[in-house]
């Protein structure tokens, strides 16, 4: 049994779909430098991957995108991102929560961007942990699909299951994983 499922053992908890208490997006900003577009910073797969937590210092890459991008693409507190694809499965949906609101910095087309419809950074940081455990991982690979590049869709991102306890319960498991 993994630490997460332990913490949560004997505590009520209700399985919602992701979709229902998130906002997940795709479709975030390319890897080029466009002429006549603005520079700024990206937020890429590896920034995701390597990370647990995002701020400003984090992206380094610096691409271009168009005003309506770089608005649909934005990063604030609390956004919680995704690897949505890699060339294993084990790779897939790994996550990193931001610490910030994060202005002049887009994400990259190779992640997905979790935002909760209720904004709180303590079920942000719980679900990033969520994300990790073992029964999370062990559904989520059930939809993942792909030969040479595993990958899940946003539509399938947006029916799994998350156990979503109390917010003291949250804080709780938050403060424990965070050590």
């Amino acid at each position: 049994m993994s630490k997460i499922d332990e913490l949560l053992k004997n505590e009520k908890v209700e399985w919602i779909k992701l979709g229902e208490i998130a906002n997940i997006a795709g479709a975030g900003v390319d890897k080029k430098k466009v002429e006549g577009e603005k520079y700024i910073k990206l937020l890429n797969y590896m920034d995701v991957y390597k990370n647990q937590y995002i701020n400003p210092n984090i992206p380094t890459m610096v691409v271009t995108a168009p005003d309506n991008k770089i608005k649909n693409c934005n990063i604030e507190y609390g956004d919680v991102f995704v690897t949505p694809s890699s060339e294993t499965t084990e790779d897939i949906f790994r996550s990193a929560v931001a610490v910030e609101n994060m202005e002049g910095i887009v994400y990259s087309y190779h992640i997905m961007r979790v935002r909760l419809n209720n904004k709180n950074f303590i079920t942000s940081c719980y679900l990033n942990f969520i994300f990790e455990s073992e029964r999370f991982r062990h559904e989520l690979f059930k939809h993942v699909n792909g030969n040479t590049r595993k990958t899940i869709a946003k539509s399938e991102v947006e029916k799994l299951l998350v156990p979503i306890p109390s917010l003291k319960t949250q804080e709780k498991i938050v403060k424990t994983l965070d050590k």
